[in-house]
């Protein structure tokens, strides 16, 4: 007799549960709105800049063609393309506005933590990323849809509007 009761006192919100699930899946995201002309060509040219750095030699506080830093490689990139941005990747971290990393664009920054400090890539689309890693190393494309980079991701900001 309890179950009976109990059954049909969970009636109600089983079936609203499920009006609420149905209904969630009725209204699919709206598609993100392309992007002006204006801002597609920034994109393109942030992306153009970023590429033709790979290969060069990572360069501790670096940021210019004799080497880079994660850092000085952004700042390079931004300020190609008209857009000043301040030196550390910390700073950096603070400028544009938030995106969810899954949103992320061509030219949008993704900001990581690794060994305790901040390291940021350029996102170039489809789940790559160009960086300066590390001393011994060159400008490089990461694939930053792979867990040790989704693990460390803090944040994704976009700098373009």
């Amino acid at each position: 007799m309890r179950e009976a009761q109990y059954a049909m006192a969970m009636r109600p919100i089983l079936l609203l549960m499920l009006a609420l699930l149905i209904g969630g899946c009725a209204h699919a995201p709206a598609p993100p709105e392309p992007p002006s002309p204006a801002e597609a060509e920034l994109r393109q040219r942030i992306l153009e800049e970023t590429l033709a750095q790979i290969g060069r030699p990572y360069v501790y506080g670096g940021g210019d063609y004799d080497g880079f830093d994660c850092s000085g490689l952004v700042r390079h990139v931004y300020a190609d393309a008209g857009i000043g941005l301040p030196r550390t990747a910390a700073q950096q971290r603070r400028e544009g506005r938030a995106v969810s990393p899954e949103a992320a664009l061509p030219g949008d920054l993704l900001f990581y933590r690794i060994d305790g400090g901040n390291h940021v890539v350029i996102y170039v689309g489809d789940g790559r990323g160009v960086h300066a890693p590390k001393p011994g190393r060159t400008v490089t494309v990461a694939e930053i849809d792979q867990p040790w980079w989704r693990e460390r991701l803090h944040t994704a900001r976009s700098l373009i509007d």
